[in-house]
């Protein structure tokens, strides 16, 4: 990966010389008790990237991060979108994560880059919200049909589960 942004907005660094609220570990973003990680295995990688307040530093719309994997002798390749949200908010993060998928350049450029510097055809492009609050598959049918994006909706609160892993969800 050669997206400026992935190195310089990644867990891995910013846990080491600017730390963020956002990361929990180099692969696990946490926020206000909602945590998700997507940890690789053997032959991969991941880059946690912090969007909110490092790659997007305007006020404009945005998500909280991006997990990059990818097969690292070629193959399958996910950018997944994340959004922590609280119980009351839910519908926001649908906004938030259409509007840095098909408005914002610098996600384009981070995609487009993992698609070129590693072996394989294009990312598979994923959304997340995860959130203490509940969702029914109808309203989660009527958000996604009225913001135009595919989100998987995870429910965790911290003290109730383990954190969830990403890997286990596309």
């Amino acid at each position: 990966m050669t997206s400026g942004y992935a190195d310089q907005c990644s867990c891995r660094r910013m846990r080491a010389h600017q730390p963020s609220t956002l990361c929990a570990d180099q692969y696990t973003f946490a926020e206000n008790g909602k945590q998700v990680r997507y940890a690789p295995r053997q032959q991969e990688e991941t880059r946690a990237i912090v969007l909110d307040d490092c790659v997007f530093n305007d006020n404009e719309m945005r998500c909280d991060g991006l997990f990059l994997w990818w097969q690292v002798r070629g193959g399958r390749k996910v950018a997944a979108l994340v959004e922590l949200k609280g119980a009351g908010d839910i519908s926001h993060g649908f906004e938030q994560l259409a509007h840095v998928r098909s408005q914002r350049p610098e996600y384009r450029e981070m995609v487009s880059s993992l698609g070129k510097d590693v072996p394989g055809g294009p990312a598979l492009e994923r959304a997340v919200i995860v959130t203490s609050g509940q969702m029914t598959k109808p309203e989660r049918v009527r958000l996604e049909t009225q913001y135009g994006i595919r989100v998987r909706v995870i429910t965790h609160s911290v003290p109730t589960r383990p954190v969830p892993d990403l890997r286990d969800e596309f």
